[in-house]
C-alpha cells in the first residue's frame, strides 16, 4: 500500500511528526510520497502534486480540520480517501491523533478499515452570464458583507423557485459535514455527515421570520446578488475568496465526486458531537 502525506508545516509540531513517519515508514519499506514543497522540509520523495495524489491509495493529513479540508478537496479529485491526524484539539474531521497512529496504521495495513464518503458541493459564478470562476466544496459557501457594517440582499432559489430575499449579513450554503461549522453558529441545523442535503442559512437576517431551508441533494440553488455598492465576497470552506458584484448569480449543485475519509477509531459523529456540545456548557 503507498501512502502520500499533506502536512501543515506551519505547525513545528506537524513538522515533526512528519518527519517521525517518513522515518517510521522508511523502516517499514513503505512507499511515503508528498508534494516538492513538503518534501523540501521532511526529506521525503515526491512526485509533484498531481503525480503523488495518482500513485498513492491513502493520503495522510496532518494538521488541523483547516489542512483536512484543503486537503481533501484535492484527494476528492483523484477519488482518493484521507485519514486525518490531528495536531492540536481532536476536531469534527480529524480521525486521529499522534499517540494513535501507530495501532491504527497496522490496521490500515491489513485492511481494516472503512471509507466514509461524504457529499461536496461545487458550483459557479456567472457574471453578465458569463462564468468568472468554478469551485468546489467540503463544508460551505459563504456569500458575505465586506467590511461596512451594512446588510445585503439576496435572492434565493431552488430549482429556479423563488424560495426569499434574504436581507441578512450574509449566507451560508453547507453540505452536511458543514452544518457543524459556520452554519451552526449561525443556527443552522445540526445535520448527520452522512445524510446527504443542502442546508441554507442566513447570517444574522434583519428579519425573525428568515430561516433556515434544508434542500434535497439533487436541488439546484442560485443566489442573486443585490446589493448595488456594497463589498460582497463568495468564500469557500473560508480558504478562498471570490470578489462578487452586484448582479453576480452562484449556481450551486452536489458535486459529482465525494470526499472520502479512512475510518478506523470507531469514534463516530454522534460521539464527537456530544463531546463538542458539552464543552459549550456553562
Amino acid at each position: 500500500m503507498r501512502f502520500g502525506m499533506i502536512v501543515h508545516t506551519g505547525k513545528p509540531e506537524a513538522v515533526a511528526f512528519g518527519k517521525e513517519l517518513v522515518e517510521l515508514f522508511r523502516q517499514r519499506g513503505n512507499a511515503l510520497l508528498t508534494d516538492t514543497s513538503t518534501a523540501e522540509v521532511l526529506g521525503c520523495p515526491h512526485l509533484g502534486q498531481a503525480g503523488y495524489m495518482a500513485a498513492v491509495d491513502v493520503v495522510l493529513v496532518l494538521g488541523g480540520d483547516g489542512t483536512l479540508l484543503s486537503a481533501a478537496r484535492l484527494a476528492s479529485s483523484f477519488g482518493k480517501p484521507v485519514l486525518g491526524i490531528n495536531m492540536g484539539h481532536l476536531g469534527f474531521l480529524s480521525e486521529l491523533d499522534a499517540d494513535s497512529f501507530e495501532p491504527a496504521l497496522e490496521r490500515v495495513l491489513a485492511g481494516d478499515f472503512t471509507v466514509e464518503e461524504r457529499m461536496m458541493i461545487e458550483g459557479r459564478v456567472l457574471r453578465s452570464g458569463a462564468e468568472i470562476a468554478c469551485f468546489r466544496a467540503l463544508n460551505d459557501v459563504v456569500v458575505t458583507r465586506g467590511t461596512f457594517a451594512r446588510i445585503i440582499n439576496v435572492t434565493t432559489f431552488i430549482d429556479n423557485h423563488h424560495v426569499v430575499d434574504y436581507k441578512a449579513d450574509g449566507i451560508i450554503v453547507a453540505t452536511p459535514t458543514g452544518s457543524t461549522a459556520y452554519s451552526l453558529s449561525a443556527g443552522g441545523p445540526i445535520v448527520e455527515p452522512l445524510l446527504e442535503c443542502l442546508c441554507i442559512t442566513p447570517i444574522c437576517p434583519h428579519t425573525l421570520a428568515s430561516r433556515s431551508v434544508v434542500a434535497r441533494p439533487e436541488a439546484h440553488v442560485r443566489l442573486v446578488l443585490n446589493s448595488p455598492g456594497e463589498e460582497v465576497m463568495l468564500t469557500i470552506d473560508g480558504q478562498e475568496g471570490i470578489p462578487l458584484e452586484s448582479k453576480d448569480v452562484v449556481e450551486l449543485v452536489r458535486a459529482q465526486v465525494t470526499a472520502k475519509f479512512v475510518k478506523v477509531s470507531g469514534r463516530g459523529f454522534f460521539d464527537i458531537l456530544n463531546s463538542r456540545l458539552r464543552e459549550q456548557r456553562f
